[in-house]
């Protein structure tokens, strides 16, 4: 076993079926670095190919974004750290972040450790651990449950775990104790929605617990065939650089920029641009305004191609703001169609085939109360998102 520097571990990425060094990563004082292993340089692949080239160099960045935002990927956002702090009640390095999870369960196909020990055999989380879970989150006095992905946490600030359920992976999320509305029902609907209109979803599904509360499955877009498979955010793709205090210091949260990226990493890129662009025009028709870069991605497939993963974190209604998180066209993040097609260009289609194109997702919205009655969401639900649900939106023609 090979002991590793305490600003130091080794990092491994999925291929041919199980995890394998793929270089080392030293973290100190906010400066990072990373250089690939010489046998991960013959048989592996960029783990990002835009910033992180399979060449024979030391990248570095301040902090793990920039060059080494894909391995920033896979800190947690505040949910995840929520639990580190209630679990340890001290401030962690990202170092000690990282190597806190052995186990195969984090989110896209990267492991980090201090040494070449083998991990743990994964604890499978069974719907009966789903429910041990929820039961703590609306008491979390009692102790934090057995087998807790502290520090995977797919992100995002709003309680979920993974669970193992019909053989298949998936992430549960559950209402939140400030929730007006019956977000599970809402976000499943919103999903097959989404899927109604030509954008490519994970499967979903809405359970009941013991305890009466919902919890929706989202099948896991990071896994195919229960193979991990390599992720890399939005964030990443866009440059977005943060400070010590995570503001955003460089605002490149643009949905412009990432097209752009898209378009030099995705092995469709014609078709992968197309769908980001339906995906700006159904956030802004359904009123999803939290749209945020981390909130896309792209994947490595097992067949060695990168796309444009599955649509998710998608809420009609979500956000007390007009305005996308991200830029949609000149007039920066304002949430309009006009602002949108005025960057269709980005996209790389013609105007009249981008109009074409909302014009028939406006077409497909006209069925949405049917298609949340469907999904299980109550009718005083749905009047209540009424308002968010541009069906009858006009097309812009200047």
């Amino acid at each position: 076993m090979e002991n590793q520097d305490q600003d130091t571990c080794l990092v491994h990425a999925w291929l041919d079926g199980d995890y394998i060094p793929a270089g080392k990563l030293r973290l100190t004082a906010g400066q990072a670095e990373f250089w690939y292993g010489n046998h991960f340089l013959e048989k592996g692949y960029a783990l990002d190919p835009l910033r992180l080239p399979l060449t024979r160099k030391v990248f570095q960045s301040d902090r793990l974004q920039g060059a080494l935002g894909a391995l920033g990927d896979a800190l947690p956002d505040s949910w995840g750290r929520y639990l580190i702090k209630r679990q340890y009640g001290q401030t962690l390095t990202d170092l000690d972040i990282l190597t806190l999870d052995r186990s195969n369960e984090r989110m896209g196909a990267l492991r980090f450790s201090r040494s070449f020990e083998t991990p743990p055999p994964p604890e499978a989380h069974t719907h009966e651990w789903m429910e041990h879970f929820e039961t703590w989150l609306n008491d979390n006095s009692a102790p934090l449950p057995d087998h807790i992905e502290v520090g995977s946490s797919a992100g995002g600030a709003k309680p979920k775990c993974l669970v193992d359920y019909e053989e298949r992976k998936w992430m549960a999320k559950f209402r939140a104790a400030d929730d007006v509305l019956e977000k599970p029902f809402v976000e499943h609907g919103t999903l097959r929605l989404a899927e109604a209109c030509g954008i490519p979803v994970p499967d979903s599904k809405v359970l009941q617990l013991p305890s009466g509360r919902y919890a929706l499955l989202i099948e896991r877009f990071d896994r195919e065939k229960r193979t991990c498979v390599h992720y890399i955010s939005g964030k990443t793709l866009c440059g977005v650089l943060n400070d010590d205090r995570g503001l955003v210091t460089n605002d490149t949260r643009s949905y412009l920029i990432l097209a752009d990226n898209i378009a030099k990493v995705s092995d469709s890129p014609g078709a992968d641009r197309l769908d980001l662009f339906r995906r700006a025009a159904f956030n802004i028709l359904v009123n999803n305004h939290d749209d945020h870069p981390k909130n896309h991605g792209m994947i490595r497939a097992i067949d060695g191609t990168w796309r444009l993963s599955k649509a998710f974190d998608l809420v009609a209604g979500e956000g007390d703001s007009r305005d996308m998180a991200m830029a949609v066209g000149p007039a920066g993040n304002r949430a309009t169609l006009s602002n949108l097609l005025r960057g269709s260009p980005s996209f790389a289609l013609k105007m009249d085939a981008a109009r074409d194109e909302i014009a028939a997702m406006i077409g497909k919205l006209a069925g949405w109360r049917e298609c949340f009655s469907e999904a299980g969401v109550p009718e005083r639900t749905i009047n209540d998102i009424t308002w968010a649900i541009q069906e009858k939106a006009d097309v812009p023609r200047d």
